[in-house]
């Protein structure tokens, strides 16, 4: 199925000058796709599911559940500076995420790929700061800490 969806992509790239198919499938892995039908549109539910689960993983960031010692741990080792950087890009990552919805609702081809062509490279600039921001969570358990210290909790 692979090769028919990268034919259908490429011959949907033509048309539209898309980006290449292996840039937004190493992305959005839209090769796993069962079929080549509404490829553009399936192409933008993949892209809402990565979205989502970055959008997720900010939100519990941001505004964590004080029963969750992984987002309580971790926001403590932002600054307010990065603080504010980071629900930057999570209301970027939710006005994408919209967009797509409504995409998804208009059936509009065009559209589509008018949104894909924009959304690409605004999506390579995200990526960036959101590997930066889990490099900055994943050092958080690097460090030395007690629950006391970092948590407030006397169990």
């Amino acid at each position: 199925m692979t090769s028919e969806i990268e034919q259908e992509y490429n011959n949907l790239s033509k048309k539209y000058s898309l980006p290449a198919f292996k840039e937004i499938d190493k992305e959005f892995e839209i090769s796993s796709l069962e079929d080549t039908s509404f490829l553009l549109r399936n192409t933008l539910r993949k892209i809402s599911e990565k979205l989502e689960f970055y959008t997720n993983m900010l939100n519990d960031l941001l505004q964590p559940d004080t029963s969750s010692l992984s987002s309580m741990h971790e926001i403590s080792f932002f600054t307010e500076e990065e603080k504010n950087d980071i629900y930057q890009i999570f209301k970027q990552l939710m006005k994408l995420n919209r967009n797509i919805t409504e995409l998804i609702l208009e059936a509009d081809e065009d559209k589509t790929a008018q949104f894909l062509n924009s959304f690409f490279t605004e999506w390579l600039e995200i990526k960036k700061v959101l590997i930066s921001c889990t490099n900055k969570m994943k050092k958080s358990w690097e460090k030395e800490t007690t629950m006391e210290q970092e948590l407030g909790y006397f169990g």
